[in-house]
């Protein structure tokens, strides 16, 4: 097992373990959803250095988890006093922090894509470009979670910027383990 498969590991087992702790003492399967953006921003940031001689998809990972954790106004309480976080939260900064991420997203996915250079990538690509964007619109978890299983799939199928193609495991494991949360809380 290589160390990035470890970490992705290690993620998945510490979310488990923390919900399992938490249905053992409240009766709740809760994960700790809240922290999916700076797991996603340490994670992407590990990548990003075990893994800079790939250029530029080891940038969007660091970029994808820098903006993903800018976006949450969770974040930012921490950093700013409440007159800063009132003008903050009327303001679009971390709408447009979140898009970034977003676009990140869906260009590493584009890359990925044009680096395969089959058909069937292409088509993969382009259907979770339409579940993705569908499910940022809407609000559809579900949706995203599918759009992250047919990034999967296509990697699985011809494997490419390894072993940074992982990140689509994580994010996976990231929003299904907050859709479970919602689900069964």
């Amino acid at each position: 097992m290589i160390k990035e498969d470890r970490l992705i590991f290690i993620v998945a087992l510490t979310l488990l373990v923390y919900a399992t702790s938490i249905y053992l003492s409240q009766g709740a399967f809760i994960f700790p959803f809240p922290f999916n953006n700076i797991i996603l921003l340490l994670v992407g940031t590990q990548f990003f250095f075990w893994n800079k001689e790939q250029g530029f998809p080891a940038l969007l990972l660091l970029l994808i988890g820098l903006f993903a954790t800018f976006g949450t106004k969770y974040y930012w309480s921490t950093f700013l006093s409440y007159e800063s976080m009132v003008s903050l939260s009327e303001s679009l900064i971390t709408d447009v922090f979140l898009l970034c991420s977003y676009f990140c997203i869906l260009l590493f996915a584009i890359s990925s894509s044009l680096r395969q250079k089959t058909w069937i990538s292409i088509g993969l690509t382009a259907l979770f470009c339409a579940l993705f964007i569908y499910g940022q619109i809407y609000g559809e978890l579900l949706v995203v979670l599918i759009s992250y299983a047919v990034m999967i799939i296509s990697n699985l199928y011809k494997p490419v910027f390894q072993p940074l193609h992982l990140i689509w495991i994580l994010l996976f494991i990231l929003d299904g383990s907050q859709l479970i949360s919602f689900l069964l809380a």
